[in-house]
């Protein structure tokens, strides 16, 4: 719909609107002060159209959808949190458990997403607001947006796909761990999850941008999980990532000159590189942490590569 038909539309839901708020405050008149009947018709009308927008199929798929995310954000997984929501919609105990195992059968797919649309779907059908599935999709992404979910199942499959293609098991559990101890699924990074799955590959890039954060945040006061974090980032980015720069210094912390040369050597021809690019894209403070300038970050591992 082109911004003109739907700048017209709106404009002529408003004319609709107050007509009805000016015919019915007109009808109250009669039965009423005029101070009041404006105000009173104004709530009537008001609230017919919320009741009537709730009953939309999509508007009450995204209630559903809310219901559900809101029980997975305080941590019970899915057929707990399905459970849940049927508690919300159905008080009798024994239709709620003939409804229970319906939903069980149309609650399948390979992400969480499609079997909660799928579910849902079933749901809307059976109050008599069908719906097709392919049309909650964006409900669904909306509400999703909306809560700060743990665990790898909430996020888009093509992103959690990308991520883990990349890494063998021990390297997924060690991501595990990290992700678990310091809550990386309560970063900024994850605000929005549903566009990660908009663009994976960007996605996986930014993603071991965060981890390479995370090595620098952790590299004094913990120095195991800041070296796995820097690898990790590696793993997912082998190019042109600045973890290099962390590792060696890291390293060379803890005595491993050898290996710290190396590593600086190669974060030297990265700094170049974005040193190369800097009118597009300008080395931020995270990826420098905790140098204040490229320039200060540069002179560490020139000296850390002429030690080794």
């Amino acid at each position: 719909m082109s911004f003109a038909r739907r700048l017209l539309r709106i404009a002529a839901l408003a004319f609709a609107f107050a007509a009805v708020v000016a015919g019915l405050t007109w009808a109250l008149e009669r039965v009423m002060p005029p101070s009041f009947s404006g105000f009173l018709a104004l709530v009537l009308v008001g609230l017919a159209v919320t009741e009537f927008l709730k009953r939309q199929p999509r508007q009450r798929a995204l209630r559903m959808f809310r219901l559900y995310l809101h029980a997975r954000e305080r941590g019970a997984d899915e057929p707990s949190a399905r459970a849940r929501l049927l508690a919300r919609l159905c008080r009798d105990p024994e239709q709620r458990q003939r409804l229970e195992r319906e939903i069980e059968a149309a609650w399948t797919g390979a992400s969480e997403k499609e079997r909660a649309v799928g579910g849902i779907a079933l749901l809307l059908a059976r109050e008599k607001r069908p719906i097709e599935p392919a049309l909650l999709s964006d409900p669904y992404d909306r509400a999703r947006d909306q809560f700060t979910i743990g665990g790898w199942d909430a996020l888009p499959l093509e992103f959690t796909q990308a991520i883990r293609s990349q890494l063998e098991r021990s390297e997924l559990q060690r991501l595990d761990e990290l992700v678990e101890r310091h809550r990386l699924f309560q970063q900024k990074f994850f605000k929005r999850p549903t566009s990660l799955g908009l663009d994976p590959a960007r996605g996986v890039v930014e993603f071991a941008r965060l981890l390479q954060s995370l090595g620098n945040h952790l590299a004094h006061e913990t120095p195991g999980d800041a070296e796995r974090a820097y690898r990790l980032s590696l793993r997912l980015r082998p190019d042109e990532n600045l973890a290099h720069a962390g590792l060696a210094l890291l390293l060379d912390r803890t005595g491993r000159t050898r290996e710290a040369g190396q590593e600086a050597k190669i974060g030297l021809e990265v700094l170049d590189g974005y040193a190369a690019r800097a009118a597009e894209r300008n080395p931020t403070t995270e990826d420098i942490s905790p140098f204040r300038s490229p320039a200060s970050l540069r002179e560490a591992l020139e000296r850390v590569a002429a030690s080794a």
